[in-house]
């Protein structure tokens, strides 16, 4: 008698078990479903890595802010800025006198539309379109002082480039999930850019002879130039991205 009451018990207990696991299935389901979907906002830092000459030409390396919002499933609106500066002040020739060096920075934005691609639970790739414009300048002065056989010679060479442009960018990425919230990608690119060069040059020297003459010599220039170009970028940036 004793054995039947606690067999009827268990199978009571299995029972309200089983009816508990049917009722909260639907609630772990949707969960899940909403899980996904529940981060609407993306933020990523990006970098633009050069390919040739990898080691030389990535000392300061494009930085770049890029922002997703979710619109529709796997369908995303896209912002991003871009930014670099460098500088030197000083070279290390002995006839490169105080004042040599130069200063460039330039800035870009974009903004664009994304469709997404799930190839695993981790791998996913994308593609869209973006439109942009930036702006750039370039500062480049030399200041040179040595002697020829005529005499000292002093020569100041002081170039000022302005650019500025326009783009439609097609894109495609992979990207991999770390977390559920962090993610690494890689995106390349084919922009289509135009491209405004306003460059100007100006030079200042001075020719000493050993009678104690002095003559000047020198002037400025002003360049200006349009182009299209179709450009390939295998990679066009790597990035970090949470989900918010």
């Amino acid at each position: 008698m004793t054995i039947q009451l606690v067999l009827y018990s268990l199978m009571n207990k299995l029972a309200f078990l089983s009816l508990a696991l049917c009722a909260t299935a639907p609630a772990a389901t949707a969960q899940t479903a909403d899980t996904a979907t529940a981060y609407k906002h993306q933020l990523g830092l990006t970098a633009s890595p050069v390919l040739d000459g990898f080691f030389r030409n990535n000392r300061s390396l494009p930085l770049g802010l890029l922002y997703k919002r979710q619109v529709r499933t796997q369908q995303f609106l896209r912002a991003r800025v871009v930014g670099q500066y460098s500088s030197r002040d000083t070279a290390n020739y002995a006839q490169l006198q105080d004042g040599t060096g130069f200063k460039e920075w330039q800035l870009q934005a974009f903004i664009g539309y994304e469709w997404q691609r799930h190839i695993s639970r981790r791998f996913s790739w994308y593609y869209g379109v973006e439109v942009g414009a930036g702006i750039g300048r370039l500062y480049q002065r030399n200041v040179v002082a040595w002697s020829n056989a005529n005499g000292p010679y002093q020569y100041d060479w002081r170039y000022t480039g302005k650019r500025w442009q326009g783009q439609l960018r097609p894109f495609a990425g992979l990207e991999f999930a770390i977390t559920p919230r962090w993610s690494v990608l890689a995106e390349m690119a084919a922009p289509i850019v135009y491209q405004r060069l306003d460059d100007r040059v100006r030079s200042v020297g001075t020719q000493q002879f050993p009678d104690g003459s002095v003559l000047p010599s020198g002037g400025t220039a002003f360049y200006t130039s349009d182009s299209w170009q179709l450009r390939w970028r295998p990679v066009q940036f790597i990035g970090l991205l949470v989900r918010l």
